[in-house]
């Protein structure tokens, strides 16, 4: 039974949160704050620090052990692997479920189309990290 790199696991693990620190924060932090229709300081009462970042690694964490085994399929299936095989498997994985499963946020949660779009980029570009160094370091 095949059984990832765990320490690429951890490391992937840690993508989506840097990611989300630099996308969330000096990139994109004011639009995020404008497109939810909050303010800074109604965002800033409803967030529990330490809590939000252990859910968000552990979730981080299960993507990146799942994705390691899509990956390792994608390899066998296929007979490729390394950085390109990781981007392209990673690229799938997030067109496939997280877009598609995220659109129902805004086709039945009256949820911003550009609040979509943002946090969707987001998400593919952790997802498209992730992969390569898993596909790298498989």
């Amino acid at each position: 039974m095949y059984q990832p790199n765990i320490i690429a696991v951890l490391v992937a693990g840690l993508i989506p949160m840097v990611i989300g620190s630099v996308w969330y924060g000096p990139l994109f932090g004011q639009m995020w704050i404008n497109l939810t229709g909050k303010t800074e300081e109604e965002i800033r009462a409803s967030i529990k620090p330490i809590k939000m970042y252990v859910v968000t690694f552990i979730m981080s964490l299960i993507m990146a052990y799942v994705l390691a085994h899509i990956l390792e399929a994608f390899a066998d299936a296929y007979d490729v692997t390394g950085l390109y095989a990781g981007i392209q498997g990673a690229f799938w994985v997030w067109l496939g479920f997280v877009f598609t499963v995220g659109y129902q946020a805004v086709a039945f949660g009256d949820k911003k189309l550009r609040l979509f779009g943002l946090n969707m980029a987001y998400n593919l570009v952790s997802l498209l990290g992730m992969g390569a160094l898993i596909g790298i370091w498989r």
